[in-house]
């Protein structure tokens, strides 16, 4: 499992505005500028998607964690396959994947003609590469305590052996993870890609020509995407950060597709230049109180936070109604077939017993949430409401993605005492393990040995009744720290402009939006 797996912890609903900083520009951006403001309408052949934020100047495809970077990654490069939402796999570079009889060698196909974006040849070498370097960077990919074996076996086959059966090694080796040119970063010393000067080579349906810091992103079609050339000739990612900003932007069609806050629904519903789509990331919404923070290390204290809360008040403040959210009381998503209440603590809302268990503890706390997002800032308020009635002040610290993801999941901060936000997953259970096991990425600073190892048991039980039993145990041992208090997961909603098409076979789905941008059309 990469650090994303399906990666990413991801800050809640991330909200969208223009960033007003001109940054340098691989060619001249004079044309550009003007491509990239003008109406969609006069752009036949550009899909304009405007997004909430700027991936950087730096993208790393073995280490993206966040939602722009890994949009990125998903338009540059490719997984060997990908897993749906509803478990079907999509071949991109393999064609199968096929187990031993004894479950502890998968031999990999891939497609056979692959190259690379630069006309390389792409073979079994790069997926050894990439694996290995991987494994080179952290214990992800290991199963029972030791790393899967990578290993050539001719031009288009490659076997991965496991020390012992997983029940989720096929998402393991997905993992969205991308692979990478082994022609390009072998010696290198980084697979860091300076976006402003780097010839960025990948196997993705669409290549980069350009990127203006904090302006747009313009990728054009790759004619050796192995799953066939994109319908639509270039694609540009427009940021723009102000939610109001990218709404008018929509509506005057200067782009063509914007996920929307609840708030912005009805100015295109029942609007025939629009078409509105709801779906559901698995996105699981949370607070969380910072273990690092001297303020939270009494678990009667970090109780009595939770028993001041009402996740329901939470969640309606963020998303309005629950026609947009779905409680949850777990740290899996609740329409995960291994999602359970039983046995988990709900830490229900009780102001008297909630004083009692916070009164010789700290009087004023901080919340970070990020700023941009219209949710979060809602969110927050709330909390700061709640807490307030049991005598306790919370100041708001609402701050930018990147402040956010450095001062959240550096696991030796005190600067925050609490933290908003929300992740999505893997399919498998097993992936929520980056989560909370200190072997894995630990994303939300646990340190459990008990739930260490009662994770490692689930992720190589491959009955799926005793599985089952495993992460019910783990969901009730997870929410016992009083560490994390999940909500529920909510709905994204996509609006398109009415000529933009195919978006069912595109697909939606977590995190990228679009399965495979290479299937939208154009009218």
């Amino acid at each position: 499992m990469k650090k994303k797996v399906i990666s990413v912890l991801l800050c809640a609903a991330m909200a969208i505005s223009m960033l007003a900083g001109c940054g340098e520009s691989k060619s001249d951006s004079k044309e550009t500028d003007k491509s990239t403001t003008e109406s969609t309408k006069g752009a036949s052949d550009t899909f304009t998607f405007a997004i909430g934020g700027d991936t950087g100047n730096t993208l790393n495809p073995l280490t993206a964690d966040d939602r722009w970077g890994l949009m990125t990654c998903h338009m540059i490069y490719s997984p060997m396959y990908y897993i749906n939402p509803d478990g079907s796999i999509e071949w991109i570079l393999a064609e199968s994947m096929e187990p031993s009889d004894d479950g502890l060698v998968y031999t990999m196909k891939l497609k056979e003609g692959l190259k690379w974006s630069d006309g390389e040849p792409l073979t079994a070498d790069d997926i050894v590469f990439t694996f290995n370097s991987i494994n080179d960077m952290k214990e992800n990919l290991y199963v029972g305590g030791e790393p899967i074996k990578v290993e050539k076996v001719d031009d288009t086959t490659v076997t991965f052996t496991l020390a012992t059966q997983s029940a989720s090694v096929t998402e393991l080796l997905s993992a969205e993870t991308f692979i990478v040119p082994k022609h390009i970063f072998d010696g290198k010393g980084s697979f860091d890609v300076n976006m402003l000067e780097d010839e960025v080579v990948g196997s993705g349906p669409y290549m980069l020509e350009e990127y203006k810091t904090g302006e747009h992103l313009k990728f054009v079609k790759n004619p050796n995407y192995a799953n066939g050339e994109a319908n639509i000739d270039t694609v540009v990612y427009r940021i723009i950060e102000n939610s109001d900003t990218a709404s008018l932007a929509l509506q005057k069609q200067e782009v063509d597709a914007l996920s929307v806050t609840v708030d912005q629904v009805d100015t295109f519903e029942g609007d025939d230049n629009f078409t509105v789509s709801k779906y559901s990331e698995g996105r699981v919404s949370y607070l969380r109180l910072n273990y690092s923070s001297p303020n939270m290390k009494d678990k009667d204290y970090r109780e009595g936070i939770l028993r001041a809360l009402n996740r329901e008040e939470i969640m309606t403040a963020a998303f309005t109604s629950d026609d947009y959210y779905k409680l949850g009381y777990s740290f899996l998503p609740y329409s995960s077939s291994y999602y359970t209440e039983d046995g988990v603590e709900k830490w229900d809302q009780d102001v008297e017993k909630a004083k009692k268990l916070t009164a010789d503890g700290a009087k004023s706390l901080k919340l970070c949430y990020v700023e941009e997002s219209t949710e979060q800032k809602n969110q927050a308020l709330t909390v700061q409401a709640e807490l307030k009635a049991i005598g306790i002040d919370v100041e708001l610290c609402g701050v930018n993605q990147a402040a956010y993801m450095s001062a959240a999941y550096d696991q030796e901060s005190t600067e925050y005492d609490m933290f908003l936000g929300a992740y999505v997953m893997g399919i498998d259970p097993d992936t929520f393990a980056a989560l909370v096991v200190s072997t894995k990425d630990d994303m939300l600073n646990f340190h459990n040995t008990d739930i260490d190892a009662k994770f490692d048991e689930a992720g190589t039980t491959l009955d799926d009744t005793k599985r089952k039993e495993l992460y019910n145990e783990l969901q009730g041992m997870v929410s016992g720290e009083a560490l994390l208090y999940p909500m529920g997961t909510s709905m994204k909603t996509m609006v398109t402009t009415a000529r933009v098409g195919n978006l069912e076979e595109a697909q939606f789905v977590p995190i990228y939006t679009f399965g495979d941008m290479a299937k939208l059309t154009l009218e």
